[in-house]
């Protein structure tokens, strides 16, 4: 059993990390389109169209997004450059909504002995229960949208969801939205 402690502790930990993470991803693209002239782009508008909920509507939020998506195109070989002459734009949508969900069904067995009153002998008891939890949270969602310049026509849509935390360390808000854009992103350019 001992050489199997390594094995068995990896594995833990590899399904705790992969776990952890969360983000749920799709894309969309129309698959006549060719993405191999896309060279160059520009942001679609300077910051998303307010939404009202004051979450969202956050202005360091806009600027790690925009950050993150950044990062991601240049790192792929995409160069900015002015409106008027880019190959495509980009635009996002983040929103956050409240959503019901299930956790995982979960099973448990209980053991017991003892007893109750002055003749009671050892007894003793098992437990067995199975069930799920329903519960309601809020639930974010990052829309990328790529659109061609020339037609004004969606070209690609990548949409990642994770439920919803809130951290009072900017650092650890800034690792969330890098780890969702890196999810939706990986995705592109389509294979």
């Amino acid at each position: 059993m001992q050489g199997y402690k390594p094995i068995i502790i990896t594995a833990l930990l590899m399904v705790i990390v992969y776990g952890c993470s969360g983000v749920k991803v799709s894309q969309d693209y129309d698959p006549a389109r060719d993405f191999s002239g896309l060279k160059t782009y520009s942001w679609q508008s300077e910051t998303q169209s307010a939404t009202g909920d004051v979450r969202v509507d956050n202005p360091l939020l806009n600027t790690r997004i925009r950050a993150a998506i950044e990062r991601s195109v240049v790192q792929k070989g995409y160069t900015k450059v002015p409106y008027a002459v880019a190959d495509f734009r980009i635009n996002y949508q983040y929103t956050i909504r409240r959503t019901i969900g299930s956790d995982e069904v979960s099973t448990g067995i209980g053991f017991g002995i003892g007893g109750f009153g002055h003749r009671s002998g050892a007894a003793g008891g098992i437990g067995i229960g199975t069930g799920n939890s329903i519960n309601e949270y809020d639930e974010s969602m990052l829309v990328i949208d790529f659109i061609h310049a020339g037609s004004g026509d969606l070209a690609w849509r990548g949409i990642g969801t994770r439920r919803l935390s809130t951290q009072s360390d900017p650092e650890k808000t800034i690792a969330e939205i890098n780890e969702i854009v890196d999810e939706i992103m990986a995705q592109f350019p389509p294979k």
